[in-house]
């Protein structure tokens, strides 16, 4: 009987070494022969799967965004009873998952920093960063009309750098309609968390402080 040979699982296992590579090497040190030598298999196999080394290289960018989205909070819209512990906890679940807490998090961050740095001048690896960023501003807007209720449409166009907020104050201390403070609140939410990730990075503060200072902020959304 022949071998079945899972195509998508061996694709996986290279994209593995090549975070590798990067973690210790940078972008700058990928090259098939140190892929291959990650993932203990022959050049010629890497290569069969990636033709390129550019090819290559994006897939494991694609990868990271995919792992990502698979982990994320499940089960929460803006559908669910506003204020459930379903939806409170989905919220909580997505700003903590910035922060780089233990050492497989850690490497993972040290990665996608690096394709961070790369997209300055890799159009195609900024383009899958900036819709990563475009799912995670839509995902954050769901997940905290989930909490608030509210059922305005969400705007994620900020052309003119206001984060698309105005008119008069609410609760929250955004203005605007629902929609608008919602996609407020998610910006600013995002931007902290991704703030505090790069202190957690730099050993600035610990991951537990900046999981505190996240709590702090989702306080007066949460608290019963």
């Amino acid at each position: 009987m022949p071998k079945i040979v899972d195509h998508a699982q061996r694709r996986t296992e290279i994209v593995h070494a090549l975070w590798q590579v990067i973690y210790l090497k940078g972008i700058d040190g990928v090259s098939f022969r140190s892929v291959a030598e990650a993932a203990g298999i022959s050049i010629g196999r890497v290569q069969h799967y990636f033709p390129s080394r550019s090819e290559l290289i994006l897939e494991g960018c694609r990868q990271i965004v995919d792992s990502a989205e698979a982990a994320g909070p499940e089960g929460a819209d803006a559908s669910s009873d506003p204020g459930s512990a379903e939806a409170v906890s989905a919220l909580r679940e997505f700003c903590f998952a910035f922060i780089p807490a233990g050492e497989t998090m850690r490497i993972g961050a040290s990665v996608w920093y690096t394709y961070v740095a790369r997209a300055v001048m890799d159009e195609q690896i900024a383009d899958i960063i900036r819709a990563s960023d475009r799912a995670t501003l839509e995902l954050g807007i769901r997940l905290y009309r989930a909490v608030c209720g509210g059922d305005g449409d969400a705007e994620t166009d900020d052309s003119d750098g206001s984060g698309g907020t105005g008119g008069t104050d609410d609760s929250d201390g955004f203005g605007g309609t629902d929609g608008e403070v919602a996609t407020a609140w998610a910006m600013r939410m995002i931007a902290l968390g991704k703030g505090l990730a790069q202190e957690v990075m730099l050993d600035e503060r610990s991951a537990a402080s900046a999981k505190a200072i996240l709590e702090a902020e989702l306080a007066p959304l949460v608290a019963p």
